[in-house]
Order: structure tokens, then C-alpha cells, then sequence
């Protein structure tokens, strides 16, 4: 039987995983929530478990707020047209659900890069394909870093301990 901490536990872990493949909720923070819950008040988590969840959790949080802008600028895009774009996305998930974000993310980077001196069609409608990938890839990414830590608190914590 679960006792209440690990309950609370669990369920921040799920709405990570959940928040995870919705832009703009912060999943890494979240399943850190949940870990750091059952460190606290559960029945003694091992320091080198919640290290190693802690070491996850922080790199799904970067991976999360920083992977779009990592592969645009990896394909020369400005940080200024990456900010923007960013924002666009959110502004577009509350009028056009997810979609919005991809087409926020896409159009912004697009007709920003476009309006750079030296690029041309071709080379702005690559980098907003890069950037946009990149932001999915992130979101991919960021699912299985929060999926590991639930299934590592189900396994370590809730079977073996």
C-alpha cells in the first residue's frame, strides 16, 4: 500500500511526464517536485538516488528551455530571432493549441532570418526547419528524461526500497 508522500510523489511525477509533451509546463521542475517530496518526507531515499535524480531532472529543465534555441543557433540563427520566436510559440499555444507553437516557432525564425541582410529563402526556411526540429527533438528528449525518472521511482523507491 502507498502512503501519502509516495502518492504525491507518484502523481508529480506522472503530471511531469504529462506536462512534458505540452509546451511551456515545466516538467523537469516538476518531476524534481515529486523526487524531492519522497526525499524529504518519504521513508529515506538513498543520497545517491536522489543525486542521480537531481542530475536528470536538471538536464531535462535545460533541455526543456534551451533546445530549440540550441539546434537554431547551431545552424546560425540570432539568439534575438530565437527569444522572439519563442515567444511567438507561446503566444500562438493559448490561440492555436501545440500547432500554434510549431507554426510560431517556424514563421517567426523564418521571416526573422528572412529580413537578415545575408540570408536568402532558402537559407531562413532551413534554419526555421532546424530550429523547429530542434524544439520537437527537445520535446522528445524531455519526455524520456522525465519518463526515466518515474520509471527509477517506481523501480528503486516503490518496489526495491
Amino acid at each position: 500500500m502507498l502512503d501519502t508522500v509516495a502518492l504525491v510523489a507518484l502523481a508529480l511525477l506522472v503530471a511531469a511526464v504529462v506536462a512534458s509533451v505540452v509546451p511551456g509546463l515545466p516538467s523537469g521542475l516538476l518531476a524534481l517536485a515529486g523526487v524531492y517530496v519522497e526525499y524529504l518526507y518519504g521513508d529515506g531515499m538513498a543520497l545517491w538516488l536522489l543525486a542521480s535524480f537531481t542530475v536528470v531532472g536538471l538536464l531535462a529543465l535545460v533541455v526543456d528551455l534551451f533546445g530549440g534555441a540550441i539546434a537554431g543557433r547551431a545552424r546560425g540563427t540570432s539568439n534575438r530571432t530565437t527569444l522572439l520566436a519563442a515567444a511567438a510559440g507561446l503566444v500562438l499555444l493559448f490561440v492555436l493549441g501545440p500547432i500554434g507553437v510549431l507554426l510560431g516557432m517556424f514563421g517567426t525564425v523564418f521571416l526573422l532570418e528572412l529580413r537578415r541582410d545575408d540570408r536568402d529563402h532558402e537559407q531562413s526556411l532551413e534554419n526555421a526547419l532546424w530550429a523547429t526540429a530542434g524544439m520537437l527533438a527537445s520535446g522528445v528528449a524531455v519526455f524520456l528524461l522525465v519518463a526515466s525518472m518515474l520509471a527509477g521511482y517506481a523501480v528503486f523507491v516503490l518496489w526495491l526500497g
